[in-house]
């Protein structure tokens, strides 16, 4: 690659929404305000991201083990704990994210953040204030990471405005029941048969810091909890040691039914930041939370209320 060439990139542990982003992100910028970019990833794609690249027939993206000296824009994320290996600050261009803004840095970049349910409704909203045409692929892959990223509507971080623009890159992607569409691409994701423990924890582990605690949030998507309750002592296991390695105070794990709308959530370490952000542990060492879906709008407000 070119030495001024752009990485356009998500978080570690990448899901649909991040990867998707980062692409159609890329394509925007190389076509529209010609720079060099290119769409990365910080890790391997899961399942129901191939399924979706696979389905539209777009070409995965560059993997980037370490950033060191790359000039990046980040998506779907800001957090440095988030950032790919080797990330630079002052290297960093420019943020397009949905999550809470903890960033700093030492020079004006442009961010933009807005509190939608996916990146990639706010990619789409860009690309429209720019009168940029979007292709048949990347509206499709746009229309699966705000589908991925709201549980296909469900979801509380959903708005109006996702759905809004979802509707309106499913026209341009040729996808006529959105809802049926949204299911499949979830189901690739919902199952553990396969994977190792460790595969199923850091699928989706986001690393966070506050007060000078550092902790950390996973997340995985099942149509039926039995699957995940007749691991737990492996998975439980495994948290435990990566706590132990990365030196954290806990991790908590969300298990969620994504068809009955609730979560489980195993903890690893400490459990006083879980008891006093939702109320005392079962003697199973779970806690089941009917209507929660969500990451970052039902699990991280009252857990970093509570440091």
């Amino acid at each position: 690659m070119a030495k001024n060439t752009v990485y356009v990139i998500g978080h570690k542990s990448p899901d649909t929404d991040t990867v998707c982003s980062a692409i159609s992100y890329a394509e925007y910028l190389k076509k529209k305000e010609k720079i060099g970019a290119v769409g990365a990833v910080c890790g391997d794609i899961n399942p129901e991201t191939k399924f979706v690249l696979d389905y539209f027939k777009i070409q995965k993206p560059k993997k980037l083990d370490n950033a060191a000296g790359k000039t990046l824009v980040l998506v779907d994320h800001n957090e440095a704990a988030q950032m790919p290996d080797g990330a630079d600050l002052e290297k960093i261009v420019e943020v397009i994210d949905h999550h809470k803004i903890c960033f700093e840095c030492h020079a004006p970049v442009r961010f933009r953040a807005e509190p939608l349910g996916a990146t990639a409704t706010l990619i789409a909203k860009i690309m429209a204030e720019n009168n940029f045409k979007i292709s048949k692929p990347m509206a499709g892959i746009l229309l699966a990471a705000i589908l991925s990223d709201t549980v296909v509507f469900k979801s509380p971080t959903c708005t109006p405005k996702d759905i809004k623009i979802a509707k309106g890159l499913a026209k341009i992607a040729g996808i006529k029941d959105i809802k049926k569409f949204g299911i499949e691409i979830k189901k690739q994701k919902a199952s553990l048969r396969g994977l190792s423990a460790e595969q199923i924890i850091n699928s989706d582990l986001k690393t966070f810091e506050a007060q000078g605690k550092k902790f950390a949030v996973g997340q995985i998507e099942v149509v039926d909890l039995s699957e995940a309750r007749a691991r737990q002592q492996e998975i439980k296991a495994e948290m435990e040691k990566i706590r132990a390695q990365e030196g954290l105070e806990f991790i908590a794990l969300m298990a969620t039914d994504i068809i009955n709308c609730g979560s489980e959530i195993f903890i690893a370490g400490n459990p006083a930041r879980i008891e006093s952000a939702f109320g005392k542990i079962p003697a199973n060492g779970n806690l089941y939370i009917k209507g929660m879906l969500s990451r970052k709008k039902d699990l991280l407000p009252p857990l970093l209320k509570t440091l």
